[in-house]
């Protein structure tokens, strides 16, 4: 398969990463004598995309520190080195460096996930087991640069997707890429793994876990049995990628693995017999988690806005690559030049009698059970009405810039 001399990092790549890792932890140890560094994430798996050069880097504090703040700590440590507080369960640094982006999380060492003080603790067991049971890493680069490319990868919240680790436990579950594949084809409304036999039985995991972190995919993590890892995948995400296994079971090729960039004409060529909105956005400073959760927001504000109106949508996505682009595929409609706007139900005679004070400028008119007015539609073209959402207040909070 082609695809693979594109996602597989090779020598040459190989050897200048690991000179800029290994440069790197040199300084932080100098600074962090009492701790044991872990290379964590994709990198510390070698699960990593060729060109993908972000490293997580755990700076374990040992377990007698167990009272102090580590995450203050760990700041004045490094004083001098620039970097950026991100907020999370545990705050952790983030430090660029030319297109190597490092994050320095600080952990308390621990052996067993009992032990742990804070979510993150547990994240170096998470690569310890990855590291003793992968088979292939081959297998795995193939399945993160198959959900990467159809936009089904990364747990973040404006995303809900398979996290890395999600990946990998599912390769080492199903061994290779095409089994993983073919099972993926015929998942059902929930499927159950349990790597490590945890529990006997359907009943019994769904005991076990809280209800809250239940959905259609539930992969106990091997090393902390009460936790769901794959708890923020969404149900339109969990089908997605039903949907697309099946696709590529029909049509294998290497098009599946390539990150696709939005094509204005190839939407126009595909769907020729519908209006189509297409917005540029830009984004608001900030983590990424942050303000890809204010962009979703946005997106769906106005697809909810769309479809209130009276608009079906086809087809609605967005895309965040090297720009952020939201788009609308919609019936070629233009609505009525007067929208019903119901009132209460006909047999509350106090509330039709405020209903008419409110509306006494207006002839009211009534159905079998509701009275109702007719106002005067302010747009009956999509277009002119989505311009109009774009400068509501709630909006403009959600982004920086957006230009239709």
């Amino acid at each position: 398969m082609d695809i693979l001399n594109k996602i597989n990092p090779d020598k040459k790549e190989r050897d200048k990463v690991s000179k800029v890792i290994d440069d790197f932890l040199i300084k932080l140890r100098k600074r962090l004598k009492e701790c044991d560094l872990l290379i964590g994430g994709s990198m510390g798996k070698d699960s990593w995309l060729s060109g993908d050069h972000d490293v997580d880097i755990f700076v374990k504090f040992p377990k007698s520190y167990y009272k102090k703040d580590i995450s203050r700590l760990l700041q004045d440590k490094l004083k001098g080195i620039k970097f950026n507080v991100l907020h999370g369960s545990r705050d952790y640094l983030q430090v660029r460096h030319g297109s190597y982006l490092f994050e320095i999380i600080p952990v308390i060492d621990i052996k067993k996930h009992e032990e742990a003080l804070n979510i993150t603790d547990v994240s170096p067991l998470h690569v310890d087991y990855v590291k003793k049971n992968i088979r292939d890493n081959v297998q795995i680069r193939l399945a993160k640069a198959f959900l990467k490319s159809n936009n089904l990868y990364g747990a973040e919240s404006y995303i809900k997707g398979f996290s890395g680790y999600v990946v990998e436990l599912l390769i080492i579950h199903y061994k290779t890429f095409m089994n993983f594949v073919n099972n993926a084809s015929k998942w059902n409304n929930q499927v159950i793994i349990d790597l490590s036999k945890f529990y006997k039985n359907k009943k019994e995991v769904l005991n076990n876990l809280d209800k809250n972190k239940i959905n259609n995919l539930i992969l106990i993590d091997p090393v902390q049995p009460n936790r769901n890892a794959a708890a923020s995948l969404s149900f339109e995400k969990f089908n997605e990628f039903i949907e697309l296994c099946g696709k590529y079971l029909k049509n294998p090729h290497e098009e599946f693995f390539i990150e696709k960039k939005f094509d204005l004409d190839e939407l126009k060529k595909k769907f020729s017999k519908y209006d189509i909105i297409v917005l540029n956005v830009d984004k608001l400073e900030g983590k990424d988690d942050v303000v890809g959760g204010k962009l979703l927001k946005a997106f769906d504000f106005i697809k909810g806005k769309i479809i209130k109106e009276g608009w079906k949508i086809k087809e609605s996505k967005w895309h965040w690559n090297d720009k952020i682009i939201f788009y609308y595929v919609s019936e070629k409609k233009e609505l009525s030049k007067e929208v019903i706007h119901y009132g209460p139900p006909k047999k509350l005679i106090e509330n039709v009698n405020m209903f008419k004070k409110k509306w006494k400028n207006y002839k009211i008119f009534e159905d079998n059970s509701r009275v109702y007015v007719k106002l005067k539609r302010k747009n009956t073209k999509i277009s002119s009405f989505v311009k109009d959402l774009i400068n509501d207040k709630y909006f403009k909070n959600l982004v920086e810039k957006i230009k239709g």
